[in-house]
């Protein structure tokens, strides 16, 4: 039987045994008076900010027990991999002796693709001899890039939204109330009877920007703001608005839309629009012009200009004029040419040159064309041309990297979402706002 003496002396032998494992800094080793040190960090406030060059430099240094003159290496990573993403880090000294003990570990977090709120993340530094070794975790408070978030918004009558004239619900707690948080680029309106008249115009800040310049998102997006009454003349929505509400909870900036869409367009020729969506000039029959193209570069150029944001994402809704003999085969190689030349034109942005080339990591997401059909028409089964664009709507992340699709298959009146204005062409309004939210769950994963 133990008595209370013999409890107390295992005890007390515990006790220094811990003891003795502390003062060797957790030594994996036998340890011994030639294996002993402690890596020791200088107390400081650890704030990392996303996008910083000159990042986060956390000094540190060596305790060494008398007669260990053994080199010691030092390293450091994240204690999961989300701790470590974007970050780089370098020691100043990373191969430490007795005449040389201290060193100081910096940390550098790179603007990412998508944006970040604030956070805390852990790394580990460990010190080793060979033989013995200490490890100590740093908590980091990780403050966002102050710069606002940029969307691109391009294509042809869905993405401007047809959902229904007088179907904006914008009053306070209303569906498509605006959000202060969420801003747009004041565009004129698609008219080249009154604004775009010349080649000359798709090109030019005057034309293309209305005053103020920058202004809360309201529907219409793709209808600039009355200055007087800060209202705007048409009431029907689009996807856009929903889409960044979607996007909000993940970010502490301000989102930033850039409209650039046109009804009836396409990469060919069409009687609708005299301007196309083509990247490159090209000769081929039937294809049009590179006008549309020009003016979405136009305008995100000068919204990342005078916004200094980031560009965090271009958005497509198109395919239905391309959805023809002529045409349908060549669309697969206009849209990925479409996306290497934005990618690689669109001027860069706090995220570096690196982010930008044909291939860059900058998401591309673009939606599936509508299954409708009511009284109008029954748009449920595609032509073999429409299937053709579909196709490569359906397959984009197997040839354009970093992108994704929104797929809107049931988004139609059988499931209680009616068609827009004209014909099922056009998705209705209630579609558009889920069809704005799918939107931003593709962006997420085109983002990967």
């Amino acid at each position: 039987m133990l008595t209370a003496a013999s409890i107390n002396r295992i005890i007390a032998t515990l006790f220094a045994s811990l003891l003795l494992l502390a003062a060797a800094g957790c030594s994996s080793g036998s340890g011994g008076s030639s294996g002993e040190f402690s890596l020791r960090l200088q107390q400081g406030a650890n704030e990392l900010w996303e996008g910083n060059p000159a990042g986060l430099d956390i000094p540190l240094d060596i305790t060494r027990v008398s007669g260990h003159v053994a080199q010691i290496s030092l390293a450091i990573s994240g204690v999961t991999e989300a701790d470590s993403a974007f970050v780089s880090t370098a020691f100043s000294n990373s191969s430490l002796t007795p005449a040389a003990d201290q060193s100081s570990v910096n940390l550098r977090l790179d603007v990412g693709v998508l944006p970040i709120l604030p956070q805390q993340r852990r790394f580990r530094i460990t010190a080793t001899d060979g033989r013995t070794s200490d490890e100590v975790i740093i908590i980091v408070n990780v403050k966002p890039v102050e710069r606002d978030d940029v969307y691109l918004l391009i294509g042809q009558s869905n993405m401007v939204g047809f959902g229904g004239d007088g179907t904006r619900q914008s009053f306070p707690g209303g569906p498509d109330e605006p959000n202060g948080r969420i801003k747009q680029f004041n565009v004129t309106k698609n008219n080249e009877f009154d604004t775009f008249l010349s080649v000359s115009d798709y090109t030019s800040i005057e034309k293309n920007f209305e005053d103020p310049i920058i202004i809360d998102a309201l529907d219409p997006l793709h209808v600039p703001v009355d200055p007087f009454t800060q209202t705007k003349d048409e009431d029907y929505i689009g996807l856009g608005l929903s889409f960044a509400k979607a996007a909000l909870p993940a970010t502490s900036r301000n989102i930033i839309l850039v409209p650039a869409a046109w009804s009836g367009t396409s990469f060919c020729n069409t009687s609708i629009a005299p301007a196309h969506w083509n990247a490159l000039p090209t000769s081929a029959p039937f294809h049009g012009n590179t006008l549309l193209f020009d003016r979405a570069l136009t305008r995100i150029n000068h919204a990342l200009q005078h916004s200094g944001g980031i560009l965090r994402g271009i958005l497509w809704h198109q395919g239905e004029s391309d959805s023809n003999v002529e045409c349908a085969n060549q669309y697969g190689y206009n849209l990925l040419t479409l996306t290497q030349q934005l990618r690689s034109r669109i001027i860069a942005d706090s995220r570096g040159t690196e982010a930008r080339g044909q291939d860059a990591r900058i998401p591309f997401v673009v939606g599936t064309m509508s299954r409708g059909a009511d009284s109008r028409d029954d748009l449920s089964q595609y032509s073999p041309e429409k299937t053709v664009v579909d196709n490569v709507h359906r397959n984009i992340s197997s040839t354009v990297p970093h992108s994704a699709v929104s797929v809107h298959d049931d988004l139609t009146p059988d499931n209680g979402f009616p068609c827009g204005n004209t014909s099922c062409i056009h998705f209705g309004t209630k579609a558009l706002r889920e069809m704005g939210k799918r939107y931003y769950d593709a962006l997420l994963d085109a983002a990967r």
